[in-house]
């Protein structure tokens, strides 16, 4: 199989299913397909469409062939050993495999990461590959064949934003129970583990919060959102994380939540939470809406502001677009805060180069440089360096209680792994 249709035709799938399981960033995830297939050749990948060498494990109840592998448990000594390894009918299912695989609890660190370095060293951290190179190579094949351009769109520039949330809802109107596509949203729903409540949802039941939720996944924006299927249990939820408005005659900003109850017509109303939504459009009076299971269907409804059956609102905190010191939600742009985060972990390199980039990507230098001063002033913390040379000295623990302490203390993780990994070279 030539090089470049093996990476189209994986990357195809990739970009497919990643977004479904939480997964922001394609081009780490095609070069581990390259790697483990050896580009689609291995006799794993080529006969049994396994594409990323993952094996049975406990869990697995589907189809398995054994054979011979090389692992790498002490740097630089390869060990053969035999094993089980999952066996796929197609291209499709093997990617598609990979997302589910990935679904395990030691795994969930990977989703809303969006640097593929990052990506790389969190997978290799928590346990997926042996290789002591497995980082270095697979960069190596994203540098050659380019394929963080597979990363563009709505995986790199995609922030946590209302926009982000709405462009899946916009994308799923007209699923419905007659054509059978609302089934892929509640499979979105039931694919993310621990579910709410050990529930499982079935086609049967009723879909809206569901749909919510299952928005919330595909955005990138569950710890926003929350997850669950009812509406009620979804509104104790907003509580608990402080977000939930007891007011239906608010003007509402684009991308909250819209709660109703159908049981009474008139302001205010606090009754049981019956169907839910989301805010797309507030114009002249109105609101428009995009429902999951409206007449068994993704629809939108639109209502006058304060309508009587309105039970409420939930705000979830996005992230906000700013320019200069306004703010400008929805345009699918980050923070300045954020920005600057990113400056300071090395992402938009130095000087004027950095100036370049920031002005072409439509963000205010002055700005986010300010905001970087700041940040570097206001800080008190160590040098990436230290902080790294502390890591290695054990001082802050390994895995994810690792990753968990330094995010903590304000330091990024992926950064701060990279100066480990330099200086342990």
């Amino acid at each position: 199989m030539a090089r470049e249709k093996f990476v189209a035709d994986i990357a195809r799938y990739v970009k497919k299913y990643a977004g479904m399981y939480g997964i922001l960033v394609h081009s780490p995830v095609i070069a581990q397909a390259v790697l483990e297939s050896g580009w689609g050749e291995s006799r794993l990948a080529s006969h049994y469409h396994n594409y990323f060498g993952m094996k049975c494990g406990t869990k697995w109840n589907g189809k398995s062939v054994n054979m011979e592998t090389m692992e790498e448990y002490s740097e630089g000594m390869l060990t053969s050993i035999r094993d089980n390894f999952r066996v796929f009918d197609s291209m499709e299912e093997g990617v598609k495999g990979y997302f589910e695989f990935i679904q395990m609890e030691r795994y969930r660190n990977l989703q809303g990461i969006r640097d593929p370095q990052e990506y790389l060293e969190t997978i290799r951290a928590d346990g997926y590959a042996t290789s002591f190179s497995y980082v270095e190579n697979c960069i190596k094949v994203i540098r050659q064949y380019e394929l963080t351009r597979f990363d563009g769109g709505e995986c790199e520039a995609m922030g946590k934003t209302a926009e982000s949330v709405l462009d899946v809802m916009r994308e799923w109107l007209g699923f419905s129970e007659a054509n059978g596509k609302f089934r892929e949203i509640i499979d979105l729903y039931n694919s993310v583990k621990p579910l709410p409540r050990g529930y499982a949802v079935q086609y049967s039941d009723e879909w809206c919060d569901t749909c919510v939720s299952a928005a919330g996944i595909r955005a990138g924006c569950s710890e926003l959102i929350g997850r669950e299927c009812g509406v009620e249990e979804h509104v104790k939820i907003f509580k608990k994380m402080g977000i939930w408005i007891e007011d239906g005659t608010i003007t509402p900003e684009v991308g909250y939540v819209i709660v109703y109850n159908w049981d009474k017509a008139v302001q205010p109303n606090d009754g049981y939470s019956d169907h839910i939504g989301f805010v797309e459009k507030v114009s002249s009076g109105m609101i428009t809406a995009i429902e999951g299971n409206r007449g068994e269907k993704v629809a939108r409804r639109v209502i006058p502001l304060g309508w009587g059956f309105i039970r409420g609102y939930a705000a979830p905190r996005y992230e906000k677009a700013v320019n200069g010191t306004g703010g400008n939600p929805g345009t699918g742009k980050k923070s300045v805060e954020a920005v600057a985060k990113e400056v300071l972990a090395r992402k938009w390199g130095n000087g004027e180069d950095r100036k370049k980039r920031l002005q072409a990507a439509g963000y205010d230098y002055p700005a986010v440089q300010a905001k970087v001063n700041e940040l570097v002033k206001g800080s008190g913390k160590k040098s990436v360096e230290t902080v790294a040379k502390e890591v290695i000295a054990g001082k802050w623990g390994n895995g994810e209680d690792r990753k968990k302490r330094l995010q903590a203390a304000g330091y990024d993780y992926g950064v701060v792994q990279r100066k480990v990994n330099a200086l342990m070279r």
